[in-house]
């Protein structure tokens, strides 16, 4: 009798074996299947982006021949050598505030967005929430003001998560 007890505790254990490995297959094919959506999701916003940034960038500034330039830096009266542009625009960035901004793109849900500035910005839910909706009705919304360094953090963080973001000088 004993001996039929373990070998029904043994074809049980077998069975339950057989339930865990398919379960875990299972879940491996699900969580594949979601990354592979999350990243054609992202690989097509990215070249949505790519195609429309490259047109405004050639819209703005076409490319011109103008052969070589070579551009000495300009001195004082001291000889010093004087902050070129992107100093003096640095330290202008410093200075002012800046706004993130966020669209509407039609792709991420409204949880994602969401749940993306709570983790983000570490704005509370309701906000989040309130700030993902505005952008959801108008297209666009603005996340917060912050100094140039954080405002761009947040931007680059929003980007990460497949979110249309800008910064804008206020």
């Amino acid at each position: 009798r004993s001996f039929l007890n373990t070998k029904q505790a043994k074809n049980n254990m077998n069975r339950l074996l057989q339930l865990l490995s398919i379960l875990c297959f299972f879940v491996l094919v699900s969580s594949f299947t979601i990354l592979s959506h999350n990243l054609s999701r992202q690989c097509a916003l990215s070249n949505k982006l790519s195609t429309s940034l490259h047109a405004v960038i050639e819209k703005e500034a076409p490319l011109k021949d103008a052969g070589t330039t070579v551009v000495e830096p300009k001195t004082d009266s001291d000889g010093k050598k004087s902050k070129n542009r992107q100093d003096q625009k640095e330290q202008q960035h410093q200075n002012e505030e800046w706004e993130v901004r966020i669209f509407d793109d039609r792709i991420n849900t409204r949880e994602h967005v969401a749940r993306s500035l709570v983790q983000i910005t570490g704005m509370p839910e309701n906000i989040a929430y309130q700030t993902m909706m505005q952008s959801h009705k108008n297209g666009l919304a603005i996340v917060g003001r912050y100094a140039y360094e954080i405002a761009e953090m947040y931007n680059h963080g929003l980007e990460q998560q497949g979110i249309v973001s800008d910064l804008r000088a206020v």
